[in-house]
């Protein structure tokens, strides 16, 4: 055992250069203890020992768990057909990105035929009687003006043109009841077709015999239960649209850890098919009871997902960053050493002199340890430099042995 602990501390011995001896200034000035060393100033400067005072930094704690993605179920949406009939074209395929308005399927629908046939008669029937009702007008006006000429020179009585001018004004009104007429027809067959989303042809070669089934909002496809030629009904879901652009993500709790969640709280979600990409989110709710077979509780969490990589079904870890901060004490990593089962600094004393402390690490950042217990604010140890201190004690433990 002798053996092998100090060829480990020869090679530890190595890795320092430049090597060097720490000068001893005499048995009454070195404790005898190994956890003290002492160094000349040019040992230090020649292997750029520098010191750090201990500072205070908040903390944030963090809980991890799992978790699963879901649909927003306020985003889904089925879509229907309003009447019975043959699907004569589906143009949309399952897992599709769709916009508002785009048609997913055309039916066919003899309804609308009807409608609009009906329609077109009624207007050809009415623009019939406009034109009698024009002539008629014609003849009513001429009529009138004669009347009125007849009148002034004397020889037509009152009575006649007092006629004459009431026949031109029925035939006047019936020209404009026929205007009027065909307006409120196509008005009508627009509003009954438009429930349809399709629009009148007034052209009896090509009457509207098809009705579009849209998307009412953007989204994916996420079920086409039809199929060409196939006769569907109102009661039918066609199909399933979900708006992925927000998703949820429900996060596992145990209760140990469900006194610390709240609402506003951001999580951090890694999915296990991503490669390690991070998703970014904010609690929103809660479950107020556990679940009785697992113990767990649900929280969940709006996921932003614009760039549309995340899917309903993926799992991975989740980071929970607590609001609750605290301060403890702070040490760059440069600072901490590790040997056997000891982790330690080196406490800065004062001309030369260096102490081993030990430590209890906390929380690690990507700059250094908070420290739970050891250290005190405003104790100064050893940054830079630490290593070499490290591999000095051990020389000095393994000079004792011999």
């Amino acid at each position: 055992m002798k053996n092998y602990k100090k060829i480990l501390i020869i090679l530890l011995m190595m890795a320092v250069v430049p090597m060097f001896t720490a000068c001893q200034k005499g048995d009454e000035e070195v404790p005898e203890q190994s956890d003290f060393i002492e160094l000349s100033e040019d040992v230090i400067k020649e292997n750029k020992i520098e010191t750090v005072t201990v500072e205070e930094k908040p903390v944030t704690t963090t809980i991890r768990t799992t978790g699963e993605m879901k649909t927003d179920e306020d985003k889904f949406y089925s879509v229907s057909s309003m009447i019975m009939g043959r699907i004569t074209s589906a143009p949309v395929k399952l897992g599709e990105y769709v916009h508002a308005g785009q048609v997913l399927a055309y039916i066919q629908n003899p309804e609308i035929t009807r409608i609009n046939a009906e329609a077109t008669k009624s207007i050809h029937e009415n623009r019939i009687s406009l034109r009698q009702a024009r002539t008629k007008l014609n003849l009513a006006k001429a009529n009138y003006e004669r009347e009125q000429k007849l009148y002034k020179e004397g020889i037509t009585p009152q009575k006649d043109l007092i006629q004459a001018k009431s026949d031109y004004l029925v035939a006047k009104d019936e020209v404009l009841m026929g205007i009027e007429r065909e307006t409120h027809i196509k008005q009508e067959v627009n509003a009954i077709m438009g429930t349809y989303g399709v629009r009148p042809n007034f052209d009896t070669e090509n009457l509207a015999t098809k009705t579009p089934i849209c998307a009412m909002k953007s989204g994916i496809v996420t079920k086409k239960s039809i199929k060409l030629g196939e006769v569907v009904t109102p009661e039918q879901v066609l199909f399933e649209i979900t708006d992925m652009s927000k998703l949820w993500l429900d996060i596992t709790l145990y209760s140990t850890d469900i006194a610390q969640v709240e609402k506003g709280q951001k999580v951090e979600f890694t999915p296990d098919s991503l490669n390690g990409k991070k998703f970014y989110g904010t609690i929103d709710y809660i479950q107020p009871q556990s679940n009785d077979a697992t113990q767990t509780f649900v929280a969940r969490a709006f996921m932003d997902n614009s760039l549309k990589l995340l899917r309903p079904g993926m799992f991975g870890n989740i980071t929970i960053i607590n609001n609750h901060k605290e301060n403890k004490t702070y040490v760059p990593i440069s600072a901490v050493q590790k040997y056997g089962k000891e982790t330690f600094v080196f406490l800065d004393l004062g001309n030369g002199k260096y102490k081993k402390q030990d430590v209890v690490l906390g929380e690690r950042d990507n700059e250094g340890y908070f420290i739970d217990e050891g250290l005190n604010l405003g104790d100064k140890v050893v940054g830079n430099g630490s290593f070499t201190l490290k591999s000095e004690m051990l020389k000095s433990e393994f000079a004792e042995e011999d």
